[in-house]
């Protein structure tokens, strides 16, 4: 008898949050999260534009990478170089 296999492939969701609401869950001011989306940075907070409708993937690789890009003090390459420097005993 050959048996069925299923695969199950994990469905990413995401939640749609506006500017108010992300910045309520950042504890910002609305302004500036909407002033991250406007301004011509070399690197704006990432969005979805449904027309005039600005939108966030709340959860999303995105948001989350853009937001860790923001850690004061967290240098990987630093904390590498420092590894490497001490002596084993």
């Amino acid at each position: 008898m050959l048996q069925q296999i299923s695969t199950t492939i994990p469905q990413l969701t995401w939640e749609f949050i506006d500017s108010k609401e992300l910045a309520r869950r950042w504890s910002l001011p609305e302004s500036w999260v909407r002033d991250q989306v406007r301004r011509r940075t070399a690197d704006p907070l990432p969005h979805i534009r449904f027309g005039k409708y600005v939108r966030y993937r709340w959860g999303s690789p995105e948001l989350e990478s853009w937001a860790e890009r923001r850690i004061v003090g967290l240098n990987i390459g630093t904390a590498r170089k420092a590894a490497k420097r001490e002596p084993i005993q």
